[in-house]
């Protein structure tokens, strides 16, 4: 008998997630057993469980989902474990943990942005500190609109991409936590946050509108570490800071990205002092502390890598490589190119007599253009993606050959539950197809598409793929995000929105 699948919230070991209402799961394998004599279930603080909190017994406890009558603390890690006996004799116990994020513990820091008289769509925010004494623990809580990466000494913090997500910016701003202890160091540290429009400022929606919730990138933080000897230190973003451009030109969720090498060749790009933000102003740019909550959105990662297929010369002299699938995600390949070099990457679903075709995408443009400076270098997109199986090449210096290029599988982390395989070769890739589909399309939110100029939330489309979703994945805690934003939208109108399509009002 083994005890897997340990999950709070459907959710395997989260940290820092909305927990207002634990519940735990786990499931029951490799066991002759048909039902289970004897369950327990126990919270504790501490590894040793050596003080349990609380202790649920045998019909209370569910395997499907046991909820904790438990007051959570914030910044803290719980430990849980089940202990199982069957009715043939056998028993098992499994271990796993949660750990609450701020919860209602308000922020002691501040909203920063770059100064208003030079506004940037990618700035760079930078603080250098020190560390002494070898770190035990670290936490870094952070968010920002549109979207972020955070860098530690030069390191990508996480392996999350698009943080931090999507939301109704009005209601809530999910804040991100951070395990940083192995990217911290001795001596000197620099932490670096860089942002994007992403849906917060970028083009959004049917409507094309930019600027869709606000107009000022910025980011909130406060990282804390405590050393060995049990001292605790924070830094926490506020007017000390600085700001630059970082080298992305432009970006976009429907877009693409222009990652431009050269941008400030020949002048300056200077650390200026941020501005710090008391509040958002006007409309939908409040977005006060009060907005902020801990994260519900499942973590978006490469979940899987697909080299190209064939690398395609269409009959018009294009050259086009075929990753043999369609998937959302990105393109990335290692860059050692002359300084001026200049690559063009356009995505597509299909070919059209042999020739590449983005017609289907409409106002889309969901391109990456990177302009070296001569560095070796990993080159990536940082805040866009689409969906696409072919890519149109442009301007890459010499023959194109498959190992060059990655395709990146951009995904919501969910867990593998339902498998189907027949004799019938059909029925099993009309049944991949489907899976596909879930993958490309379950992307923070179960969008109606990847590629055009819609990967929307589109309530119909999910209704009708629900049932399916959830026997090829597990969907618990990626439904439960989507429906705390569907109610956070819907509360606002009364459960009635106006949309206008064409000459129909609805």
């Amino acid at each position: 008998m083994n005890i897997t699948e340990m999950k709070t919230n459907g959710v395997t070991c989260p940290i820092g997630y909305d927990l207002a209402k634990p519940e735990l799961s786990w499931k029951v394998t490799d066991t002759p057993s048909k039902k289970a004599v004897k369950t327990l279930v126990e919270v504790a603080t501490t590894p040793d469980f050596a003080e349990v909190l609380c202790r649920i017994e045998n019909g209370d406890a569910d395997s499907t989902g046991t909820l904790l009558p438990l007051t959570l603390v914030p910044k803290t890690r719980y430990f849980w474990r089940v202990a199982v006996t069957g009715d043939a004799g056998d028993c098992a116990e499994g271990t796993s943990f949660f750990e609450t994020g701020r919860m209602d513990l308000p922020f002691d820091a501040d909203w920063i942005a770059a100064p208003e008289e030079t506004p940037l769509s990618h700035p760079i925010f930078t603080k250098r500190f020190p560390v002494t004494g070898n770190i035990q623990r670290a936490r870094l809580y952070l968010t920002g609109v549109g979207l972020f990466e955070v860098y530690l000494n030069g390191k990508k913090v996480g392996d999350e991409f698009l943080t931090p997500y999507l939301t109704d910016y009005e209601s809530r701003i999910q804040v991100i936590t951070f395990d940083t202890a192995e990217y911290l160091q001795q001596g000197e540290n620099t932490l670096e946050i860089l942002l994007g429009p992403g849906w917060y400022m970028g083009w959004y929606g049917p409507g094309q509108e930019r600027n869709y919730f606000g107009d000022v990138p910025a980011a909130i933080a406060e990282l804390e570490w405590t050393t060995e000897d049990g001292t605790t230190s924070r830094l926490a973003t506020d007017d000390t800071w600085t700001v630059r451009a970082s080298d992305i030109e432009s970006s976009g969720i429907y877009d693409g990205e222009v990652l431009n090498r050269l941008l400030f060749a020949g002048r300056e790009n200077k650390e200026r002092r941020v501005r710090v933000i008391r509040e958002f102003e006007g409309g939908t740019r409040n977005l006060v502390k009060n907005h902020l909550c801990d994260r519900l959105s499942l973590p978006v990662t490469v979940r899987k890598t697909l080299t190209p297929v064939q690398i395609l010369q269409t009959p018009s002299g294009q050259t086009v490589a075929d990753f043999g699938q369609n998937f959302a995600g990105f393109v990335s390949f290692a860059a050692n190119f002359p300084s001026g070099t200049r690559i063009r990457f356009t995505c597509g679903e299909i070919l059209q007599k042999g020739e590449f075709y983005h017609g289907n995408y409409r106002e889309a443009g969901t391109t990456f253009v990177y302009v070296s400076d001569g560095r070796k270098e990993d080159v990536r997109a940082h805040f866009s993606f689409s969906g696409f199986r072919y890519i149109l090449v442009e301007g890459w210096p010499g023959e194109l050959q498959c190992s060059y290029l990655t395709g990146n599988v951009l995904s919501s982390s969910l867990s593998r539950t339902g498998h189907f395989a027949c004799e019938n070769p059909k029925l099993n890739r009309l049944y991949e197809n489907t899976l596909w589909s879930e993958v490309s399309n379950f992307l923070d939110i179960p969008s109606d598409c990847p590629q055009r100029n819609e990967r929307l939330g589109w309530t119909g489309d999910i209704q009708v793929f629900s049932r399916t979703a959830s026997l090829h994945l597990d969907t618990n805690a990626f439904f439960r995000k989507f429906c705390v934003q569907l109610r956070d939208e819907q509360s606002k109108l009364t459960g009635v929105s106006t949309f206008q399509h064409e000459n129909a009002e609805f």
